[in-house]
């Protein structure tokens, strides 16, 4: 894989051609000697499928992808098994705008993959760097529906891989969302947040770029629940219940 990088970015770098980089010493370096001097990827280098964070339309679903390292990315590659009695591919969403990539599921191992490259790094982690589109057959989405997830970054197999899920399953097809119920006061809304719902279940509260900033936060039933938000920046938020019957309730909040 690492040399699969090499490659694609010497199909735009010839060696006859006066192209350099500056390293952190300010020496002129090509740019196949840039990607030879990036640091080695470890277990400290993590790509992380986002569960939690996904975002749905009736049956269909985004799992975002991050990318958490203490070194510069150019290059993102994965695989994973699907189960198909669940879950059909759909697409791939590049949030970065940039990427050179390719992705497909093969029909005889039943396997997605993905290979990606770019000349400036990569975003790190709280962004997003793609999200995988997938359909969802059954209604119901486990970590076991995704197995032997295997993940390269820079070309290397070094990084770890984890798929995050909070709970033991997702439902979502049929899934009743209802935005017209008020059940966090007061709105606008200074340091606390108000919930009450007859129902219980799980908050989770998104930015408007669709950061997750409170995930998974359990609310009682028929009590008023008290939810900090001091430490959150003044602005809009979009706040989501998933009730213990599986409907979800969102409402648009403003921090002031």
């Amino acid at each position: 894989m690492y040399l699969l990088t090499i490659a694609f970015l010497s199909l735009f770098f010839r060696p006859d051609v006066n192209t350099n980089l500056s390293m952190a010493n300010n020496t002129p370096v090509s740019i196949l000697d840039y990607i030879t001097n990036l640091d080695e990827i470890d277990s400290n280098d993590q790509v992380i499928f986002d569960l939690d964070q996904i975002t749905f339309d009736g049956d269909i679903i985004e799992i975002p992808v991050f990318v958490s390292s203490d070194d510069q990315i150019f290059s993102l590659d994965f695989s994973m098994l699907l189960n198909v009695e669940v879950l059909e591919y759909e697409s791939v969403v590049d949030h970065t705008g940039e990427l050179q990539y390719t992705a497909f599921f093969n029909p005889n191992d039943l396997k997605l993959r993905f290979t990606s490259n770019n000349f400036s790094p990569y975003p790190l982690a709280p962004q997003k760097v793609v999200s995988v589109r997938l359909r969802v057959l059954n209604g119901i989405v486990h970590t076991w529906d995704f197995q032997m997830i295997v993940a390269y970054l820079n070309g290397e197999g070094g990084c770890s891989s984890s798929l995050q899920l909070q709970g033991d399953e997702i439902v979502l097809a049929n899934k009743e969302i209802i935005t017209n119920e008020t059940f966090i006061i007061p709105n606008p809304a200074e340091d606390i947040l108000y919930i009450h719902t007859e129902e219980g279940g799980i908050l989770d509260v998104f930015d408007v770029q669709g950061g997750m900033v409170i995930k998974g936060k359990q609310i009682e039933q028929s009590v008023t629940n008290n939810i900090d938000v001091q430490f959150l920046p003044r602005g809009a938020y979009t706040a989501r219940l998933t009730t213990k019957d599986h409907t979800v309730k969102t409402q648009r909040i403003v921090l002031q």
